[in-house]
């Protein structure tokens, strides 16, 4: 397993005040992303942030999703953060409420009143290549990866391993496989933890109003021995 960060560094369940900065974190760590250019370009930044922000609400709202926020200790700011989705069976509980207050509930029931101008066939291009994607390679048993971001800044320190670490170690005491789709860029740090490609896609956004294309990688980790 990979060293832990080189900056002093906590992983904690994120609350719902803490949405707002995890979409800041997501939209700052894919600056240069097909999908988000193509998706969001000429959209008003603030409304791109409220309806991401929004949108994330479902998400929270899941009892089998897992929001996980990376902390700063020292700074005490979030820098990182990641989404699991663990089946019901493996009884993990989120150790956070997941409570949503009344106007939180209505926005996530009326999302696209927030949506900005995007581009929603890209949008749904990429929601499609997802949907198709699962159906195909995931199990009902498996743990998915659903997101992993962390800012530019405090990249390339130990801190996208110690959230995989989080995961991989649950997943294992489980006996659980862990798929996720993976930008390119991404996969040699999953392929050096233990996953393996078993797809890839191309979608091209120019099919959908959007501009040029963008790969991902359809990729499973097996369970592992844990050791006596």
């Amino acid at each position: 397993m990979a060293p832990g960060p080189s900056v002093p560094f906590d992983i904690k369940y994120a609350n719902a005040s803490d949405l707002s900065a995890l979409v800041s974190i997501e939209i700052r760590s894919f600056p240069s992303s097909n999908y988000m250019r193509s998706t969001y370009q000429g959209c008003d930044p603030l409304a791109i942030h409220t309806f991401k922000t929004v949108s994330f609400l479902e998400y929270f709202a899941k009892s089998e999703c897992h929001i996980l926020a990376g902390v700063d200790s020292e700074a005490g700011d979030i820098v990182a953060y990641s989404r699991w989705n663990i089946p019901a069976i493996y009884e993990f509980e989120r150790a956070v409420d997941t409570s949503l207050s009344n106007d939180a509930q209505a926005q996530m029931q009326n999302m696209w009143a927030y949506a900005p101008k995007l581009n929603k066939g890209t949008y749904t291009f990429h929601e499609e290549m997802i949907k198709r994607s699962r159906n195909i390679h995931l199990k009902e048993t498996d743990i998915v990866l659903e997101l992993l971001c962390v800012l530019p800044e405090y990249q390339r320190i130990g801190i996208g391993s110690a959230f995989l670490k989080w995961g991989i170690e649950k997943a294992d005491a489980s006996n659980a496989r862990i798929y996720l789709e993976a930008t390119m860029e991404g996969v040699p740090a999953y392929l050096k933890h233990g996953w393996k490609v078993v797809e890839e896609i191309q979608l091209d956004y120019t099919e959908r109003g959007g501009e040029g294309r963008q790969k991902f990688a359809l990729m499973i980790r097996e369970p592992q021995e844990t050791g006596a």
